[in-house]
């Protein structure tokens, strides 16, 4: 597996402020969620090879969609300029944005050397979110800590934000490269950007 500290940026960000724990019947649905995240990835890197990039990617499709908010991160991503474009390109940027980070996935998880997935707990969180922090133990036994920012908008669970050692946001990062793009540059240049990245992951990931 590459390393996956390259997944996440290093811009931090500490805005949260933690409720304690919910209680178990209160966190099911979104611990639910992120274990079947977890196994699928598990079940990715194990199978790698047999896969291939191809495979990993439809494999992990349909459990990232269920899994991720992808109309809400890309909004926030995008900021202001997002009331101000049609909804065909909302909606092409959605797609762009889920395909975007589901060959990331795909690419960075591209092997098998005994990491593990633990959930450690779920709390609440503002405005209604749960914060489900879980760990990666890597084969020497380092944890590197991922917490899932979710929120339930009636369709159930879904990852709003993924924090890196607690503080280090991965949709602070896109919005401050995206809000910025677009801003200068338009739709058409990020859109294009989004896609061009995509097909990098893609080669890269197919070459011999």
């Amino acid at each position: 597996m590459k390393r996956f500290s390259k997944f996440l940026s290093t811009t931090a960000i500490c805005f949260l402020m933690f409720a304690p724990s919910a209680h178990s019947a209160e966190k099911a649905g979104s611990t639910e969620i992120i274990q079947s995240l977890n196994d699928t990835l598990l079940d990715v890197m194990k199978r790698s090879k047999k896969l291939g990039y191809h495979g990993r990617y439809k494999t992990l499709e349909p459990v990232l969609s269920k899994a991720f908010d992808f109309p809400f991160m890309i909004q926030y991503a995008v900021g202001r300029p997002w009331k101000e474009i049609s909804e065909d390109q909302k909606k092409e940027l959605i797609s762009a944005f889920s395909n975007f980070t589901i060959a990331t996935y795909a690419d960075r998880f591209n092997g098998y050397s005994g990491e593990q997935f633990t959930i450690v707990d779920s709390r609440n969180a503002p405005r209604n979110t749960k914060l489900v922090n879980t760990k990666l133990i890597l084969k020497k036994g380092k944890a590197i800590k991922l917490n899932y920012l979710m929120r339930d908008k009636g369709n159930g669970w879904k990852i709003m934000d993924i924090f890196l050692k607690g503080s280090i946001s991965e949709l602070a990062t896109k919005r401050s490269d995206y809000n910025l793009t677009i801003k200068n540059e338009g739709f058409h240049s990020l859109i294009s950007k989004i896609k061009e990245k995509t097909a990098i992951i893609q080669a890269q990931s197919t070459r011999p």
